[in-house]
């Protein structure tokens, strides 16, 4: 079974990540790697990167123009034949939106996973990202305050989101994406595992679910990678953005929020809807366009 999962940065890629391996190795799924083949990797796993685990990933990047494989934000190299390249891992992980040639990639792997996770809350984790001393390290930029950082950023961090996810929920049917939840694994991991375990037509026993769920528990999780991992709460943006910020939020992405079942505004329970129903996704376009015309008019 050869799988690709995708999600915008900051939305839970990495616990997913994890999760997935962990049912491949529980259920004695193949878990070849091709990064780990490749010479760099014995230099790379000495490298100081974000997690231990971090050189082992098979990270893909997707444009127009290219594929491309890389190890964080240190190398980068094109792929020549994108299927020589399939055939040599059986679990991709890709941040990248959709494409020219998204449907190719899409294609050639069995299982397509993506992760959604409320935008407020990727909002205010991304600027906390993007100004840490890793990330500093790599892509050296002027503002280090996380707070300042959100408040010049946060309409593109929320265009960012609202666009990539709508993307891949309107390919969702065609290419039998499965639709994962942040907040799903982490009010119910249970019931999120039962959905994902059912889209891969893979059984793990009740001991074995326990197991895994405490593996994969944001406190064992941060123990174990404490530089990439620091909340693991949701709903946190009702107290973090301003008025200003969350009206903002709305006006980039109010409709695809409420699509997916999140709180439209503040002192809402937190929840979603995992049960996407059958949409007129151009309506749902224009319904964004319509919401954000606002950007346009000043």
């Amino acid at each position: 079974m050869k799988i690709l999962q995708g999600g915008v940065p900051k939305c839970g890629n990495f616990w997913l990540y994890q999760i997935i391996q962990q049912v491949l190795e529980r259920t004695g799924g193949n878990t070849t790697s091709f990064i780990q083949t490749h010479p760099i990797y014995t230099l790379a796993r000495e490298w100081d990167l974000n997690y231990p685990t971090q050189a082992s990933i098979d990270m893909l990047d997707v444009t127009d123009l290219q594929y491309s494989y890389r190890i964080s934000s240190i190398f980068r190299m094109p792929v020549q034949d994108i299927q020589a390249y399939v055939a040599q891992t059986n679990h991709v992980w890709t941040h990248s939106p959709i494409c020219k040639r998204s449907g190719e990639l899409l294609g050639l792997f069995d299982k397509k996973v993506y992760i959604v996770r409320d935008p407020r809350d990727r909002a205010v984790s991304a600027s906390k990202y993007y100004t840490s001393d890793y990330m500093l390290k790599y892509y050296p930029q002027e503002e280090k305050d996380p707070k300042r950082f959100l408040e010049k950023n946060f309409e593109q961090l929320m265009l960012e989101w609202v666009w990539h996810v709508y993307d891949h929920l309107r390919l969702s049917q065609e290419y039998n994406i499965h639709i994962a939840f942040y907040e799903g694994f982490l009010l119910d991991f249970q019931e999120e595992l039962t959905r994902l375990l059912d889209y891969l037509g893979l059984e793990l026993g009740e001991d074995q679910r326990a197991d895994l769920q405490e593996a994969m528990s944001f406190s064992t999780m941060k123990s174990k990678n404490p530089k990439h991992l620091k909340k693991g709460t949701s709903g946190y943006w009702m107290e973090q953005l301003t008025e200003e910020q969350a009206a903002l939020a709305d006006t980039v992405a109010g409709p695809l929020i409420r699509f997916l079942g999140y709180p439209s505004q503040k002192g809402q329970p937190m929840g979603f809807s995992a049960d996407l129903p059958h949409h007129d996704f151009e309506q749902l376009k224009q319904e964004i366009i319509a919401a954000q015309t606002p950007l346009f008019q000043s």
